[in-house]
Parts: C-alpha cells; sequence; structure tokens
C-alpha cells in the first residue's frame, strides 16, 4: 500500500502525523509525505517586488516547510520502518499538486488535514481537503485535529 500524506507548516501537519503513525498499515505499506510551497503565496508579489526579495521568501517558506516535514518524518519513524518513509517539497497550488503526486506515486491513500474554516473565510480561502477529495485518483481520509473538532461542537 502505498499512502500520501500531505501537511502544511501549521499545528494541524502535528495530528495529521499523529493519526497516520497510529494507524495499522501493513508492514510493507510505504508512505511519502509532501507539503506545497503556495504559488499564490509568491505570485501576488511578482509584479511589486525585486526577484532576489521573491526569491528570499520563497527560501523562507521552504524552509519552514521542511522543518516541519522533518518533523512529521520524526514522529512517523516511530512507528514505520525508516526506508518505508520519504518526503518532498513541492511547489504550486496545493490541491494541484496533492492529486498529481498521487498519480505520479500511483498512490492508494491521500491523508490530508483539515482546519475547518467555514463561511466567508471557507469561501475566500478556499478548502484543499475538499478539491483533493472531488479530483484525487484514490481514497482520501481527511483528518481533522481533535482540538478542532470539539471547538466546532
Amino acid at each position: 500500500m502505498k499512502v500520501l500524506v500531505a501537511v502544511d507548516d501549521s499545528h494541524f501537519a502535528d495530528g495529521v502525523a499523529d493519526f497516520v503513525a497510529s494507524q495499522p498499515f501493513a508492514e510493507n505499506c510505504s508512505i511519502h509525505v509532501i507539503s506545497v510551497v503556495e504559488n499564490m503565496l509568491v505570485g501576488s508579489y511578482m509584479s511589486v517586488l525585486p526577484s532576489p526579495v521573491i526569491s528570499e521568501m520563497r527560501d523562507k517558506v521552504r524552509a519552514s516547510m521542511k522543518e516541519k516535514l522533518d518533523k512529521v518524518i520524526e514522529r512517523l519513524a516511530k512507528s514505520f520502518a525508516a526506508d518505508k518513509l520519504s518526503s518532498e517539497i513541492l511547489e504550486g497550488f496545493p490541491a494541484d499538486e496533492i492529486v498529481e503526486a498521487a498519480v505520479r506515486l500511483d498512490a492508494d491513500l491521500i491523508v490530508v488535514g483539515t482546519r475547518g474554516r467555514k463561511g466567508l473565510n471557507r469561501f475566500v480561502m478556499g478548502s484543499v481537503s475538499q478539491k483533493v477529495l472531488l479530483a484525487a485518483p484514490c481514497s482520501v481520509l481527511i483528518c481533522r485535529s481533535r482540538a478542532e473538532a470539539k471547538s466546532q461542537a
């Protein structure tokens, strides 16, 4: 089984990592963790900021994502063999990149977190997990953090 785990650099990634680590996947299961540097993050500044500033912004975001990915892999390494874990940072629109990675890896399952946005905030920001669910070539598991779920109740 091939599992694709998509995380961002927020605290929600910790909940996703803990959830995946607690699952009784088969021993031969491989887990690939990705994080996506969003094009919109840098794209909207392209016309007003000099190229070195944009590169510096992208590097800072990538460094933050790398730090989070390392922590997620560290958490997963407690439950899965190191040779079954891999990670990478992608650039683009998160939902598109997650789906494309699932196709490229021939994933059997995608695990994503949700921020639980509602109303106008969801309309403006969108829902990566919903977009992935609708476009994925395989099963999708949407992981909600316990603290966030309790606050929604």
